[in-house]
């Protein structure tokens, strides 16, 4: 039997420089005025752009990002952010990890946004040869698209008990996705939604280390490559884009997915009022909360997440998670929901026990 794993401690670190909407806006409006396309067309997409871009809502982003032209800038800005992320995560957990005479015997990290090689996890050993042993097992997780973190909780939960301590770790730079000559209103509303960033958890099975103790109580992790392979997926086109089936499709088959995860799973999350739903979920969970009859304050914490950083991919649940631990009383269950390329619904169960 697997031994019960806590989450101990959950790093954030706020990546590159800032950007809002309205920094973005009028830049977004100047390009799509050179696109070659219809009247009609490019008018349409005007006002899905100033849509997309409704509100207050801010972003993290590399320096520069809006000037990448091509596959090599945009590798090489993907780079430059994982390795500064890398820098800044090292750094404090350097510092936390000072006294506690602790190493991982597991580190798992993720990027859904790009691809590197070496990984993400051989640069984090470079970085911390005190806390990553020769001997440690570590692994990256690519192409998992925004569940991977929930994914990497799965795994770490899965392990046995020669796995005491286990770090995982996500890096997103989806910035470097941006396709400004692009015609396609999806690959715009990917431009317009996503922000970078990059957190850490560290988990064990001893509920007296680190900051806190959430102890991972349940994970419901569903696939549905059968029926949802297509709805989000790379383009190419010069690099990498996010791209989605069309909106009626798309809109139909994602909340069927999250309606029927959320059915299977309604007798544990049916009497916890805490929620970090990943913020592609807010307005899919607003259009659901009337016939699961979830409490009003379900999305207040993912919409603050979203408005403050935008879309993190698999990041922004760890950012969410960590914000409500901290708000939150000895023994108050959290849940967790996330959603993301493959077709894939993860729920999860995480409680304060200290």
């Amino acid at each position: 039997m697997n031994p019960i794993r806590y989450i101990n401690n959950i790093f954030t670190l706020e990546t590159g420089i800032f950007n809002s909407n309205n920094d973005l806006l009028g830049y977004y409006e100047e390009a799509v005025d050179k696109l070659d396309m219809d009247v009609e067309e490019k008018e349409k997409l005007h006002k899905a752009v100033k849509y997309f871009l409704v509100g207050q809502r801010t972003r993290r982003v590399v320096d520069g990002w809006l000037d990448f032209k091509n596959f090599d800038e945009k590798a090489a800005g993907f780079e430059r952010g994982i390795d500064e992320s890398i820098a800044g995560l090292s750094l404090q957990l350097s510092e936390a990890f000072a006294d506690k005479n602790i190493s991982f015997d597991a580190v798992f990290t993720i990027s859904a946004t790009g691809t590197i090689m070496p990984g993400i996890s051989y640069r984090l050993a470079r970085h911390l040869p005190d806390l990553i042993r020769p001997n440690s097992l570590i692994i990256d997780l690519g192409h998992v698209g925004c569940t991977g973190g929930v994914k990497a909780l799965n795994l770490a939960k899965s392990l046995s008990s020669d796995f005491k301590n286990i770090l995982v770790v996500s890096i997103e730079v989806p910035c470097t996705l941006a396709n400004l000559q692009s015609k396609k209103v999806d690959v715009w509303q990917g431009n317009c939604t996503f922000g970078d960033g990059a957190a850490a958890l560290w988990i064990s099975s001893d509920a007296e280390q680190g900051d806190m103790a959430l102890e991972l109580e349940q994970i419901h992790y569903t696939q549905k490559a059968q029926q949802g392979l297509d709805l989000i997926h790379w383009g190419y086109d010069g690099y990498y884009s996010f791209e989605l089936a069309d909106e009626t499709t798309f809109n139909r088959d994602v909340q069927a997915f999250v309606l029927e995860v959320l059915k299977e799973t309604e007798q544990t999350w049916r009497s916890n009022n805490q929620w970090a739903i990943h913020p592609a979920g807010i307005l899919l969970l607003l259009k659901l909360s009337k016939k699961l009859g979830l409490p009003r304050g379900t999305i207040a914490p993912s919409v603050a997440h979203y408005e403050k950083f935008s879309n993190m991919s698999s990041a922004s649940i760890m950012y969410i998670l960590k914000e409500i631990a901290k708000a939150e009383s000895q023994n108050q269950a959290i849940n967790l929901l996330t959603m993301g390329a493959g077709f894939n619904v993860i729920y999860g169960c995480v409680r304060k026990v200290r």
